[in-house]
């Protein structure tokens, strides 16, 4: 007997979203657009106007049975917040690498350390740093660097610092890396291990690259949880960062926003 496996269909609709410079943070007040799916996945049909901005879930449907994501994270000291590429060539206006989403999420990135200082979470600056000939970027932003010319992130140049408002403290540990992934090539998960951390809290941009490659990494390395502040977290679009959160919910993280992780727990 032969099976037939249809498919879910992702089906996008055609709306113009709101621009990101307005405030405060305007990718979680649009109006809900009318995302559905098609197929036989009866997951994916029983959610047919996902995602929502204004009540992104808090939970994933495919975290450990009868377990919260959020409740699970009780043991600080056992967690880790990865602050990634909060960057003023990614950030501020005129940064060669801008990240229209960006600005709007700086606060929220800043109260997301000052939490996490409070619960005596480690801090992970993560950021970039490139050769200034651009001899360890990815292949396709060389033409970027040359002598003579400052390329975006090079070590010791302005865009490569931290936005006004972050600072890397005593306690806290930087990490550089030249890839999207946080773990790519890099001690990071040596350093989370030795510091006996198991679950990762993640802010920064942007969503679909450095974000999400970081967060699928983390799932393969078994985090357990792994949280994206969705509301600290940004991307070019608000239908960019939406689509990728959910890609996120369903491979297990959880998606708080910043009001949901910092509220203590009851």
């Amino acid at each position: 007997m032969v099976k037939t496996v249809v498919w879910s269909t992702f089906v996008r609709p055609q709306y113009k979203p709101a621009h990101f410079n307005h405030s405060p943070l305007p990718f979680l007040k649009l109006s809900t657009p009318n995302l559905s799916f098609r197929g036989t996945n009866t997951v994916h049909n029983k959610r047919s106007n996902w995602p929502k901005p204004l009540s992104l879930r808090s939970k994933s449907v495919l975290a450990v049975a009868g377990a919260d994501p959020l409740e699970m994270a009780e043991d600080w000291n056992r967690t880790a917040l990865l602050v990634i590429d909060m960057q003023k060539d990614f950030i501020e206006d005129g940064g060669p690498m801008l990240v229209k989403g960006g600005k709007d999420i700086v606060p929220n990135v800043i109260k997301a350390v000052d939490v996490a200082r409070q619960r005596g979470i480690l801090i992970v600056w993560v950021v970039r740093e490139h050769d200034p000939l651009g001899r360890d970027v990815e292949l396709f932003r060389r033409h970027l660097y040359a002598a003579g010319k400052v390329g975006p992130t090079s070590k010791g140049s302005e865009g490569a610092e931290l936005v006004d408002g972050l600072v890397i403290k005593e306690g806290d540990y930087k990490l550089v890396k030249t890839r999207f992934s946080a773990f790519f090539a890099t001690h990071l998960h040596s350093v989370l291990q030795g510091a006996g951390i198991n679950s990762l809290v993640v802010t920064g941009v942007q969503t679909p690259n450095c974000i999400r490659q970081t967060v699928y990494d983390a799932v393969a390395l078994d985090y357990q949880p792994v949280t994206v502040i969705v509301d600290a977290t940004a991307a070019a679009t608000p239908d960019i960062h939406l689509a990728n959160v959910f890609d996120m919910e369903n491979i297990g993280v959880a998606t708080p926003t910043l009001q949901e992780w910092s509220e203590p727990k009851a």
